[in-house]
């Protein structure tokens, strides 16, 4: 222990987690992700050459063009485009409002809007920003008129939407997640394959799953608590809401096709371009042996460019919409995105970086007789929440502590059991669970706008249910998983904390009549 403490100031010690601190700490000053990663990349290089300003050149420059010419980050940007450009050739047409609209047949009434606004969430799950402003506006005439609040709406519409995206096997998210998995587990020479780890993790990933759970068992008991619950009540429905604001539905092909091909398409190309690399070994092949053969970077870009080119064929034979106005589409939806692949690829630079200045054995030798291995999956969890909700972004606190967890994990665990999982599953819950309580998150900001509530009533109404999620998700969960216990036992346990929780701290409401602006709602 002493000796640990007494290597804090030293390059190949305690120096070595100076550039994830720097960009964490800029982050929560400055509020601005991009330049804090900027920062940390600099301190980064000058780590690895020990001060030397003359040599950290040199370094920077061998570093940035390794991640900018390697093929895989190329594959995982273009998957991450092609995804945001069909996205919006579909809100262009139309398809996106039509699946939400049949949606909204499944049900009735104020419960009927609540799950409908869930399920809603559930069938726009390849993106977290289209769900946050498709499914809020969407949702939200419907929910005026049977007395749901906008308040509730932009809950439902924030707990769908990165927690979504994140555990969604097709998503512009999961490129991100897989190619910082990758980078790990190639630097260190693991055989385990990236996505494999990925989708064995996804049990693991208990934030997520809970939060969804949590969602669906508010909108069905119809029970609410803490400030949501005076929000609730003070809602009135609006008879004439729905009818007010109807439109002619677009043809419901040009939404479940893009999709269906999307999905279908990616995973078609993962088990065909598996089958082809295995040859004669896919004879009695497992599905994740099929899956580990394949190149999952270069068949989700196929997949993602099959589905933007029968989107733009949907486009201007159904929808009707021209060449320009579909590249137009394009162009606005792939704009958003731009931010995001900047973070993406600082973050890549500052995995790179972290990974030369050896911080990963400095911290295994810190946690070695100081945390007992089987906590690190818990710690992982606060700390990626609390960075992300300093810092307002996922993807920012995703790319910082990937690259230290990971290794720490391997280390613990080579083979990929339980404490690699859980510990991988780890840093991308809390990484949404953080960016979901934030009141500078993104994903937060676009569901308060969607859904039309103000932000700061969004913020104070969501935060008991986010975090009573995540601290079911923490304490039931990521604990006992760090000491082996299977996530399959797990996740019913905590989804029955979960459905505890709504039904005893949760009260039901008095019945409301006659129509007035719906709470929360800006008049």
């Amino acid at each position: 222990m002493i000796s640990s403490l007494g290597r804090l100031v030293e390059w190949d010690g305690g120096l070595t987690l100076l550039p994830p601190l720097v960009a964490i700490l800029f982050a929560m000053v400055t509020r601005r992700v991009v330049p804090s990663l900027l920062a940390a990349v600099l301190v980064g290089a000058l780590v690895v050459t020990q001060g030397d300003p003359v040599a950290a050149a040199p370094v920077l420059g061998a570093t940035v063009w390794g991640v900018v010419s390697d093929l895989d980050y190329a594959m995982i940007t273009g998957f991450s485009v092609v995804v945001a450009a069909t996205v919006g050739i579909m809100g262009r047409t139309g398809g996106t409002r039509a699946l939400v609209a049949q949606v909204e047949k499944l049900g009735s009434g104020r419960r009927g809007a609540m799950v409908s606004s869930w399920l809603a969430g559930a069938a726009v799950f390849f993106d977290d920003y289209a769900n946050c402003l498709v499914v809020g506006s969407s949702m939200g005439p419907l929910c005026d008129r049977h007395g749901v609040s906008r308040a509730k709406l932009a809950y439902i519409v924030d707990a769908t939407a990165a927690p979504l995206a994140s555990v969604a096997l097709v998503s512009t998210w999961v490129g991100y997640e897989v190619g910082l998995i990758d980078a790990e587990l190639s630097a260190a020479g693991s055989a385990l394959a990236p996505f494999t780890v990925f989708v064995e993790a996804l049990p693991y990933r208990f934030y997520c799953l809970l939060t969804i759970a949590f969602v669906g068992t508010i909108a069905w008991t119809q029970r609410d608590f803490g400030p949501m619950w005076a929000a609730e009540n003070e809602a009135r429905p609006l008879a004439d809401a729905v009818a007010a604001s109807q439109q002619p539905m677009p043809p419901l092909v040009l939404g479940v096709v893009p999709v269906l091909t999307l999905v279908l398409g990616v995973f078609g190309m993962l088990v065909g371009h598996g089958l082809m690399n295995l040859g004669p070994k896919a004879s009695g092949a497992a599905l994740f042996e099929i899956l580990d053969a394949s190149n999952p970077f270069l068949d989700m870009l196929l997949g993602a460019l099959l589905a933007y080119v029968v989107a733009s064929a949907l486009a201007l034979t159904v929808g009707k919409v021209g060449p320009a106005a579909i590249g137009k589409a394009s162009l606005a939806a792939v704009k958003p995105v731009l931010h995001a692949l900047a973070v993406l690829y600082l973050a890549w630079n500052l995995g790179s970086l972290i990974k030369q200045t050896n911080a990963a054995p400095f911290v295994a030798s810190l946690l070695e007789g100081n945390l007992a291995p089987e906590l690190l999956p818990l710690v992982t969890f606060v700390l990626a929440g609390a960075t992300a909700f300093s810092t307002g972004s996922s993807y920012f606190t995703m790319g910082t502590l990937i690259p230290l967890v990971l290794p720490v994990a391997l280390q613990i665990d080579p083979e990929g059991s339980a404490i690699l999982l859980a510990s991988t599953a780890a840093v991308l819950d809390g990484a949404v669970l953080g960016d979901h309580v934030s009141p500078i998150s993104d994903t937060t900001i676009l569901s308060s706008l969607g859904s039309g509530v103000d932000l700061v009533t969004h913020v104070r109404t969501q935060m008991p249910y986010a975090l009573s999620a995540g601290a079911i998700a923490a304490l039931v969960c990521t604990l006992p998983a760090g000491f082996g216990l299977s996530p399959w036992l797990l996740l019913p346990a905590g989804i029955a904390a979960c459905i505890a929780v709504v039904l005893l701290v949760g009260r039901p409401h008095r019945s409301v009549q006659g129509p007035t602006a719906p709470a929360g709602a800006p008049q």
